[in-house]
C-alpha cells in the first residue's frame, strides 16, 4: 500500500514538473500547467463518481499538485504575454491583481481540503470547493471557445 501510494504521488507531482520545463514561452508554460490541472481534476472526479477506486492519498497528491501549480499562474501571466495563441483574455492584464488573488484563492483552498479527504463524500465536497475557483477565474478571464 505504501509502494503504491508513494508512486502516484511520484507520478502526479513528476507529470506536473516535466510538463512545465519544456518551454520558455508562459503562453505554452501556462497552457501545460492548466492541462496538468484538468489530468488531475480528471483523476479526482474519477475517484469521486466510483469510476477508480477511491484513494485518500492519491487525492491529496491531486490536489497538492493543484495548488503547486496555482502558486505558479501570476508568474505565468506576464505584461506582453496576451499576444499569441491564447484564450486568455485582455481583463487578466487590466486587472492583474484581481486575476492574482484567484490564483491565490485556489492555492488556499486545494490545500485546505487535503486534510478533509477521508472518503468519497468528502473527495465530492473538495472538488466542488476547489472547482469553485476554476470557474470563478475562467467566466471573467478566459475565452470561450467556438
Amino acid at each position: 500500500m505504501r509502494k503504491t501510494v508513494i508512486a502516484a504521488f511520484m507520478v502526479l507531482t513528476t507529470s506536473g514538473l516535466g510538463v512545465l520545463a519544456q518551454s520558455s514561452d508562459p503562453i505554452t508554460q501556462r497552457q501545460n500547467l492548466m492541462k496538468n490541472n484538468q489530468e488531475q481534476v480528471r483523476a479526482l472526479t474519477g475517484m469521486a463518481r466510483g469510476q477508480v477506486p477511491f484513494n485518500a492519498a492519491t487525492a491529496q497528491a491531486a490536489f497538492q499538485r493543484i495548488a503547486q501549480n496555482a502558486q505558479q499562474i501570476p508568474a505565468l501571466f506576464p505584461a506582453g504575454s496576451q499576444q499569441g495563441k491564447t484564450a486568455a483574455l485582455p481583463a487578466i492584464w487590466e486587472r492583474k491583481a484581481d486575476f492574482d488573488a484567484h490564483a491565490a484563492k485556489l492555492e488556499q483552498d486545494a490545500k485546505a481540503v487535503q486534510a478533509s479527504i477521508t472518503d468519497q463524500a468528502s473527495l465530492q465536497a473538495a472538488i466542488q470547493r476547489v472547482g469553485q475557483n476554476c470557474g470563478g477565474c475562467h467566466e471573467p478571464y478566459r475565452r470561450k471557445e467556438s
